[in-house]
């Protein structure tokens, strides 16, 4: 099963980068859960996450909601990517594997080395870009057509 806690963060995050231009500070964790067709209950865990993160601040009460804590420019992919799915790597090796030979015997250890190395190419990846750019090429999509 894939995990979509990171493209559901992106989404929520872009959502609130895209309100805010429109002057609108704050969305509610059911308008951004309706939005990205996620359960509540994972939407509240993702809000939470990216505050203890310092990514979002939230408010309680009648015009309460979750806002950017900081300007899109100073917030990469990379650190709503550790927000939402902490310090693991991109997969996760089997460790259930019997010893029968050397392939079977090496093999947990081999693909940790490659999961790290392709967790930190990807890590470089989202380092590169901000929310800000993330939002202005989607709108440069949607120009597009």
């Amino acid at each position: 099963m894939n995990d979509v806690r990171f493209p559901t963060a992106l989404q929520a995050m872009l959502s609130l980068a895209l309100a805010k231009a429109s002057g609108v500070e704050r969305l509610s964790s059911a308008n951004l859960s309706a939005g990205t067709g996620t359960h509540p209950t994972l939407m509240r865990r993702l809000l939470g996450d990216l505050a203890d993160a310092g990514l979002l601040v939230s408010s309680k009460g009648r015009d309460g909601g979750v806002a950017l804590a900081r300007p899109e420019s100073e917030i990469t992919l990379a650190d709503i990517h550790a927000a939402a799915t902490g310090e693991k790597g991109l997969w996760r090796p089997r460790e259930d594997i019997p010893h029968r030979c050397i392939v079977s015997k090496h093999m947990t250890n081999y693909f940790g080395k490659v999961d790290a190395e392709a967790a930190a190419a990807a890590h470089a990846t989202l380092e590169r870009r901000t929310l800000a750019m993330a939002l202005a090429e989607i709108r440069e999509m949607e120009a597009a057509g």
